[in-house]
């Protein structure tokens, strides 16, 4: 007894000198991660990033008479504008009928009509403001309360699961920035570009499987590619949704919530083998949006005055909508289209010019000019380039090419008074 008393006294001597544990320093320890993994900073970081967004040329009065244009259309008056959206609301009112009429029972999975509503409002706005509806577009809720995520096929089908719709079911700007990412892929011709490959490289798989090296050594290099382009493709459409998301009149800054709220689930290593990081994503829209005119939205208003309300019905699936394409655009060789290479180094050197990044807005310009040595408007604002670079450096180089520019401008458009003006002070 005298011996189990003296253990006991021990074992209570001992027990009483292990160290608390700490757990003021433990939360501090923890805090330290969330300060990387924490998920306000960020949802929210993007968006103050873009509304800070840095204009080298805020200081700066450049020229910029404005005869740039991106596209062929008119500014169409408010008044106007306004009268015509209401006529299209009436039209609107007699297809939220049609989508809330009683649908059979045996549909189990059936999105509720206001849901419906929803997503063909914005899409029907995305199609119409881009010239899209030369074909049918179909979207599809899918029931998933546990992958927020969105896809897409080359049947012009959009896919949104209720766990990403519910998400942002407040957020029509979100919403508009899935469903044109997923119609970015389509317009860039993506999936015609990914089965392409997918054929090549099962066909060299199957040689491999027999033993072949080379086939093998073939079909590696292929795999790696897959993944590169299959993650370029991501960024493009990134890029290609924000322009008809900024085209529909939809706040883009707003929308690349979408991107932030990714940013938080990036752990599925399926999605991250051939999607990049969402981070890297937006700063890849960060950036390219600061070369995106504010002229698209008066594009996209031209379209919408231009346009009839598209029509609207349940799919015989009865989990998806059908928008159906415009009996006017049959016979019309007016659709949208992505940017021609032209186009595009047009609108970057005209938008480094903009943002007092006169440089690169020659090193644009000068590629133009290696395919396209027409557009006069182009070369007027490559001189005005060069001109900014000869006052702030004094070399002579290009003061040069800003004469070259000015005289070629001059040689294409010589009635054009701003190009006059600028030859003349030459």
């Amino acid at each position: 007894m005298k011996k189990f008393i003296i253990f006991i006294s021990v074992l209570a001597l001992s027990l009483s000198g292990v160290q608390a544990k700490d757990y003021v320093k433990m939360q501090i320890k923890e805090m330290k991660h969330a300060q990387k993994y924490g998920t306000t900073k960020t949802v929210l970081q993007n968006r103050t990033n873009n509304i800070a967004q840095s204009n080298i040329a805020s200081n700066i009065q450049i020229k910029d008479p404005k005869i740039m244009k991106f596209g062929d259309y008119e500014i169409i008056p408010q008044d106007k504008l306004d009268k015509k959206l209401k006529q299209d609301e009436a039209k609107y009112k007699e297809y939220e009928k049609i989508l809330s009429k009683k649908h059979s029972t045996y549909y189990t999975t059936q999105a509720d009509t206001e849901d419906f509503y929803k997503v063909y409002r914005i899409a029907e706005r995305l199609i119409r403001a881009n010239k899209l509806d030369y074909m049918s577009w179909r979207i599809y809720i899918r029931k998933d309360v546990n992958e927020a995520n969105a896809s897409s096929d080359g049947s012009n089908l959009v896919m949104i699961t209720t766990s990403l719709f519910d998400t942002f079911a407040n957020s029509d700007d979100a919403l508009a920035m899935v469903i044109g990412h997923e119609m970015g892929h389509s317009v860039l011709g993506h999936y015609k570009r990914i089965n392409q490959l997918n054929v090549r490289m099962q066909r060299e798989r199957a040689l491999a499987r027999t033993g072949n090296i080379t086939a093998s050594l073939i079909y590696q290099g292929m795999r790696r590619k897959y993944l590169i382009d299959s993650k370029n493709m991501e960024y493009a459409a990134d890029v290609e949704g924000a322009k008809l998301v900024l085209h529909a009149g939809y706040d883009l800054h707003v929308g690349s919530d979408l991107l932030s709220f990714l940013a938080l689930h990036d752990i599925d290593r399926d999605f991250r083998r051939d999607h990049p990081y969402s981070d890297k994503r937006l700063e890849n829209l960060d950036e390219n949006s600061k070369y995106f005119p504010e002229e698209w939205k008066d594009m996209g208003n031209y379209n919408i005055y231009n346009s009839d309300v598209l029509p609207v019905k349940l799919s015989s699936d009865r989990k998806s909508i059908v928008i159906s394409a415009s009996p006017k655009k049959r016979n019309q060789n007016n659709y949208y289209a992505p940017e021609t290479m032209p186009e595009l180094y047009a609108r970057f050197g005209y938008m480094y010019y903009k943002n007092g990044e006169f440089e690169k807005s020659l090193e644009f310009f000068n590629q133009l000019f290696n395919i396209d040595n027409t557009n006069a408007p182009a070369y007027l604002y490559a001189s005005y380039a060069s001109e900014y670079l000869y006052k702030s450096t004094q070399n002579t180089k290009y003061l040069t090419q800003s004469k070259e520019f000015a005289s070629q401008a001059y040689k294409l458009d010589p009635k054009n008074k701003y190009i006059k003006e600028q030859y003349d002070s030459l």
